[in-house]
């Protein structure tokens, strides 16, 4: 894998993952949060609604996973395609994509300590605001809640950024990176309003996913593409 490869592509994940260690230090997640909270009803109003929660966290997950299997089962026909065969290793890191980035997230959430805002103090709940790198206070549960798994499965679909890219068609690879970006906010977006996950919540699930999608890519296709290379004469 180049290191200008990954220099070029990780630098604004990067870039992003020092703001969100600054936002840190700000209110800025209560505040938007507080937004979708009722203060007379000590509740998120939307945490329930019927409607967001199958659009937004059902059919949507289901899409995506419908997604992955087609990429998965045109991979798999590509060792019996010859129309297929060139476009192996960009299927395997396509199928990888759609499945580890989102898994790499629901990893780290199990491990976190976090709770979502609905569980807070201050949102009328029983846990304390943990920061990034606090440790749970004796006797909490852990919460399980950072960083947002559901905005991971709109920020999978940034990988077909580098399908465009691969594939020699800038307009597609904007659109794929675009696409995907906006599927994750605006996923992560409806979970916010659910009192579900902070705007740091739904950020640091991008930055994840990003990460994981360039080293997929570098492992795969971009190494791949050099292996295959010709040596020069």
């Amino acid at each position: 894998m180049r290191p200008g490869f990954l220099l070029r592509h990780l630098a604004p994940a990067l870039l992003i993952a020092c703001l969100l260690l600054v936002l840190e230090t700000t209110p800025l997640d209560t505040t938007v949060s507080a937004w979708f909270f009722d203060a007379g009803a000590g509740a998120f109003p939307l945490r329930y609604n019927s409607a967001i929660e199958i659009i937004t966290h059902q059919w949507a997950k289901l899409l995506v996973i419908v997604v992955a299997c087609c990429v998965i089962a045109m991979y798999a026909l590509s060792f019996v395609l010859e129309d297929l065969k060139p476009q192996r290793r960009l299927l395997l890191f396509l199928a990888l994509a759609l499945t580890l980035a989102p898994l790499s997230v629901a990893l780290f959430k199990a491990a976190s300590v976090r709770h979502c805002p609905w569980n807070l103090q201050e949102f009328g709940g029983f846990a304390p605001h943990l920061s990034l790198f606090s440790a749970a206070p004796p006797g909490l549960p852990a919460g399980r809640c950072f960083p947002a798994g559901h905005a991971s499965t709109g920020f999978c679909l940034m990988a077909f950024y580098f399908v465009g890219r691969a594939q020699h068609r800038p307009l597609h690879a904007r659109l794929g990176l675009a696409g995907g970006i906006l599927a994750g906010l605006t996923l992560g977006a409806f979970r916010i309003a659910q009192g579900a996950h902070f705007v740091s919540h739904v950020l640091w699930s991008g930055v994840v996913c990003w990460t994981v999608i360039v080293v997929l890519f570098g492992l795969t296709v971009e190494r791949g593409s050099r292996d295959a290379a010709p040596a020069p004469s």
